[in-house]
């Protein structure tokens, strides 16, 4: 969809549990990308995964999800 060039994808989740009802309340992510691709590009891609992935959008209608997007150092 974007022609996005990368080399990788690192992603790091940490998820908040309740106990009473058990349920997963919130999840937090980092996206850590290995691309030359403009910081701009990095963004866009961001929304993209956001408004359009499926995994994204299925946990979201669940749970808070929360992240952020980077490039590998």
């Amino acid at each position: 969809m974007l022609n996005f060039e990368l080399r990788g994808v690192e992603v790091t989740l940490h998820a908040v549990r309740q106990d009473a009802p058990p349920k997963i309340v919130s999840v937090g992510y980092e996206l850590i990308i290995d691309t030359d691709e403009a910081e701009q590009r990095l963004a866009l891609l961001h929304t993209n995964v956001r408004k359009y992935g499926t995994i994204s959008n299925t946990v979201a209608a669940a749970a808070r999800l929360d992240g952020t997007i980077r490039r590998k150092a």
